[in-house]
């Protein structure tokens, strides 16, 4: 087995916890944490995964797209971790501003990846 298909099934792995880590946290609010900091694993791996070896082989040819989108997933993040921190800031912390960051760059990586594979075309 090659090792891109070994990080696949540790990816899914990885979700699975994080799944089950999210429904024990609404028995245990102590466990939120660690979901958090699985659903940021699980979402970098998928990121390495997915969208990230489109952008590392287009990224000579467009660096300011990905300088773009870096800067505008910072500042997603940070308005949406702000709003979060208002509306419940019970969560406030170092893990939640990663998830944040995590699921902003994750999105904007896979439009930015959708975006040169259709211009590739």
């Amino acid at each position: 087995m090659d090792i891109w298909r070994k990080l696949q099934i540790a990816n899914v792995v990885l979700a699975v916890v994080a799944v089950v880590l999210s429904v024990a946290a609404l028995y245990a609010t102590n466990v939120i944490y660690w979901a958090m900091w699985a659903w940021s694993l699980a979402l970098w791996m998928f990121l390495f995964l997915g969208p990230m070896p489109i952008i590392e082989r287009n990224k000579r040819e467009h660096p300011v797209a990905l300088a773009l989108s870096f800067l505008v997933a910072v500042l997603v993040a940070v308005s949406i971790n702000t709003w979060l921190q208002e509306l419940c800031p019970a969560t406030h912390g170092f893990s939640r501003g990663v998830l944040v960051y995590s699921v902003a760059y994750v999105v904007l990586a896979l439009a930015l990846a959708g975006w040169l594979k259709l211009k590739k075309k």
